[in-house]
């Protein structure tokens, strides 16, 4: 049987953070949901699992509804399972409960549901939260039959005191599923054995952030009995990034804003403008003055979709020159690199930033965060 599995695409979340394209991006997300349904039309997919959390809101749900059901409508072969999670709950307020559904759309009450395909001989078990919260209820394993069985559920795995509906490994173990199908932590896990159930938690297939990074995706493959199957397949319209760029040998703005843009499009390809960047600029210009950070800020917003910058940039110094000095900056220097030489090798390099910001306090005030440019 080919199943598609996702989660947590919280289509309608507001990304105040975006300014003008916030209203766009929410669009976006739902076009990656609508890329999902295509993936599951041409690629014959049978069953569709969608783990939690399809809208960021019941509110936001209202707006956005009637295309999902659209996109799912279209896919009409394929058999798409939901329940709904913590931000999306199955309350008074959900339009699952109050709009008519497509066919082809099962959604999961708020007590264990088990739904049968005799065509396919397979049995889905889930159960959505119908509030923000829930704890974890127990449930009769499922029949150790010739029938597929799949536990299909919004949860945190191994997070004792979670009040988002946490369960354990040997919750996993004794629900007699073949395929454990999770949502709600938003970081793609591998496809894992826990004793004789596959599990996975499939990721969100769009990063709304910058705690979400890089390529993001759905499960999709073949799962039978003693065996899953399951390719992670990319899907997101654009990739968040965090990236350090060293500015060591830009000589002004311009050469600077030159070798960003070089870098990025060497590491993420022609069309690299359309991701959104938290860039952390490091280095150790030779006249950092030269290099007006405000304004390159300015000149990245005109050539990157999103950019936000922190200015890690240090002046060039000789440290070990400094520390000869005989003045209250050269015992701050000596200071300094004892505490460096006698540090753990992984402590060293938070020792030289200190340092350097202890030598820009020198020159002028040190704000909390000056860092921040934009």
């Amino acid at each position: 049987m080919k199943i598609l599995h996702t989660a947590d695409l919280h289509i309608g979340a507001e990304l105040s953070y975006l300014d003008v394209n916030r209203e766009a991006r929410r669009y976006e997300v739902l076009a990656v949901f609508k890329r999902i349904t295509e993936i599951c039309k041409n690629e014959k997919v049978d069953v569709c699992l969608i783990a939690g959390d399809l809208f960021d809101s019941n509110v936001a749900a209202k707006a956005f509804f009637a295309p999902v059901k659209e996109a799912i409508e279209n896919a009409s072969e394929t058999k798409f399972l939901y329940v709904a999670g913590n931000h999306d709950p199955l309350d008074a307020s959900s339009p699952f409960l109050n709009e008519r559904l497509p066919e082809n759309l099962t959604v999961f009450g708020a007590d264990y549901e088990t739904v049968v395909f005799e065509d396919m001989k397979l049995r889905v078990t889930g159960r959505s939260f119908s509030h923000s919260e829930m704890q974890y209820e127990a449930i009769e394993p499922m029949p150790d039959d010739e029938y597929l069985n799949i536990m299909l559920m919004h949860c945190d795995f191994a997070a004792s005191g979670s009040i988002y509906n946490p369960i354990t490994a040997e919750n996993v173990m004794s629900s007699g599923a073949d395929y454990f199908a999770l949502g709600h932590i938003h970081k793609r896990t591998a496809v894992e054995k826990v004793g004789k159930t596959f599990t996975s938690y499939p990721g969100c297939p769009e990063g709304q952030g910058f705690d979400e990074t890089g390529v993001k995706g759905v499960y999709m493959g073949e799962i039978s009995k003693g065996n899953a199957d399951l390719k992670f397949v990319p899907c997101s319209a654009r990739l968040h990034i965090v990236k350090k760029i060293d500015l060591s040998f830009a000589d002004g703005t311009d050469s600077a804003l030159s070798s960003i843009l070089s870098t990025l499009e060497a590491d993420y390809g022609e069309k690299y403008a359309n991701n959104l960047y938290k860039l952390i600029l490091i280095g150790y210009p030779e006249d950092i003055g030269a290099i007006d950070t405000v304004m390159l800020s300015v000149l990245l917003r005109d050539k990157l979709y999103f950019v936000k910058l922190r200015n890690k940039m240090h002046r060039r110094i000789d440290p070990e020159i400094l520390a000869k000095e005989v003045s209250l900056k050269g015992v701050f220097v000596r200071k300094m690199l004892e505490k460096a030489e006698a540090a753990e090798e992984d402590k060293k390099q938070e020792i030289f930033e200190a340092m350097y910001l202890g030598l820009d306090a020198f020159e002028t005030e040190v704000a909390y965060d000056e860092d921040i440019i934009s």
